[in-house]
């Protein structure tokens, strides 16, 4: 697949769901796979609901990359026994599709629509310690306070361990941290699970091409030729344009929570997981 698309075509053979809470790493794993050349990265799919509507923001309904225009999702049709995932894979020339989309019941409904076909199903199960979760969500929305975002992330898990119990494809946990900190034997193992070939363009999904709707701004900012110009569908600002602003096109470990968070939102961080028998939260990757 080109920048500029592909007349190419391919039969879908496999779908790799990446579930998590928010905050969790989707966006980087998810170019990270995008990048090998038998994968497309959809980014959170569920967006593509928005493609076709004119009165959600661009940003919402567009390419994260490209924008308008995008040779991958401009025109994009389907319906019937032709699923999104058959649409994308014809289009782009990829028979593995990954889907970073976090609603449990958008993932049910499309093993729905694949069941009993011949296409592999996969789930990575992302995992990311809690503290750096609850960070990054009062970063974003300090407003709510730390027991909402704390009960949230207690929640997507729970859901997401519950999905992963009744999935019917094969299950791969994956610590976010890891992934950051040792990508390449983070990568080297889960594409082999995934049935890839290594290849060295995962550790570099800022130079692939890539497509993605939804997703984290801030990790999709770095990708070369994003458009980052302001009002542009990647334009990031504030702490986050800071942060991403001197950020190196290299995984890096975020640590930011070590420095953020207070006795008092570690403390109502402890006792979310307690009432839910999870432990404390010095546990990485809970």
């Amino acid at each position: 697949m080109s920048a500029e698309g592909t007349a190419e075509t391919s039969g879908l053979a496999h779908v790799c769901f990446v579930a998590g809470a928010a905050h969790s790493g989707s966006t980087l794993l998810g170019l990270a796979l995008g990048a090998h050349p038998r994968a497309f990265y959809a980014g959170e799919a569920d967006k593509s609901a928005l493609l076709a509507d004119p009165s959600a923001k661009e940003r919402k309904r567009t390419c994260k990359v490209c924008g308008p225009g995008c040779p991958v999702w401009t025109g994009l049709a389907w319906g019937g026994a032709r699923t999104l995932y058959d649409a994308l894979a014809e289009r782009t020339g990829r028979a593995l599709l990954v889907d970073s989309t976090k609603r449990v019941d958008w993932i049910d409904a499309r093993l729905g629509e694949l069941a009993g076909r011949p296409v592999r199903v996969s789930l990575v199960d992302l995992r990311r310690d809690p503290r750096a979760i609850l960070a990054s969500r009062l970063r974003k929305a300090p407003e709510a306070g730390a027991r909402a975002h704390a009960e949230t992330w207690a929640a997507q898990r729970a859901a997401v361990e519950a999905l992963a119990l009744r999935f019917p494809g094969d299950v791969h946990a994956v610590d976010y941290e890891a992934l950051a900190a040792a990508p390449e034997a983070t990568l080297r193992a889960l594409t082999a699970a995934l049935g890839l070939s290594w290849d060295p363009a995962v550790l570099d999904p800022w130079n692939a091409p890539q497509h993605p709707i939804g997703g984290n701004a801030g990790t999709q900012s770095l990708l070369v030729g994003a458009r980052t110009a302001p009002g542009g569908a990647l334009a990031v600002s504030g702490e986050k344009g800071r942060y991403y602003g001197s950020h190196p096109r290299a995984f890096v470990l975020d640590t930011r929570h070590l420095d953020e968070l207070g006795a008092d939102a570690l403390g109502v961080l402890d006792e979310v997981l307690r009432e839910r028998g999870r432990g404390p939260s010095t546990k990485e990757a809970t």
